[in-house]
């Protein structure tokens, strides 16, 4: 049996890009593919973005977000991804803004893509953004009367 676990670690640990998914309060779905790290527990996704794009002003809505993480590097047939529903916030504290930052940082190996002082201004045009895990699955090819399909089997982070 395939460890589902162990894919989606990976998939998470190889691929610093994921597209946040949110919705409009008229209903309207919205994706934007951002720069992404995790705590080491990998629940928590942190991303910095403009305060007034139009997905942080979903997630300031309502506060969902879907999130897909997958290498679009690969063939078909040969990928996987790796799907979360959070419930996602702009980060506040300035504890945890600088945590968020460290490990954007150590995950974007040093090059300063945001400052640490410029996302902790009052009048930061760019902020971080957390999103926390409720549920995850990975995604599992599979053949089924001579087709290939794909299931989502569910992960427990």
């Amino acid at each position: 049996m395939k460890d589902y676990l162990a894919s989606a670690q990976a998939i998470l640990a190889d691929n610093i890009y994921g597209t946040i998914a949110t919705c409009s309060k008229e209903g309207w779905p919205w994706a934007a593919p951002q720069f992404i790290a995790y705590d080491d527990d990998t629940k928590t996704i942190y991303w910095c973005a403009a305060r007034n794009s139009q997905h942080s002003q979903n997630i300031q809505d309502n506060g969902r977000a879907y999130i897909v993480i997958y290498d679009s590097g690969v063939g078909p047939g040969e990928g996987s991804g790796v799907y979360l529903q959070a419930d996602a916030a702009m980060v506040t504290d300035p504890d945890e803004i600088g945590h968020a930052m460290a490990k954007l940082m150590e995950r974007h190996q040093g090059v300063p893509f945001f400052t640490l002082d410029a996302v902790q201004r009052p009048d930061a045009v760019t902020v971080v953004f957390k999103a926390k895990v409720r549920k995850a699955w990975i995604n599992e090819g599979r053949e089924e009367n001579g087709q290939f399909t794909l299931y989502r089997e569910p992960v427990e982070l």
